[in-house]
């Protein structure tokens, strides 16, 4: 379950952009803390596109 907070990202146009993601997930090799990932939506075109999200974010 994603949570509804809002992240600052930006999309792949280069705007900066308040979005939540709609699926989240950590990435991290074994044994190691790894980073925390999203899936957004660009508000404009309407693709798909994944960038990193703060380490507080409930995933």
């Amino acid at each position: 379950m994603t949570s509804s907070k809002k992240v600052k990202v930006r999309t792949p146009a280069g705007k900066e952009a308040e979005l939540i993601p709609e699926k989240t997930w950590t990435l991290a090799p074994r044994g190691r803390k790894g980073v925390k990932m999203g899936l957004f939506k660009d508000p404009e075109s309407g693709r798909y596109f994944r960038r990193k999200i703060p380490d507080d974010y409930p995933v």
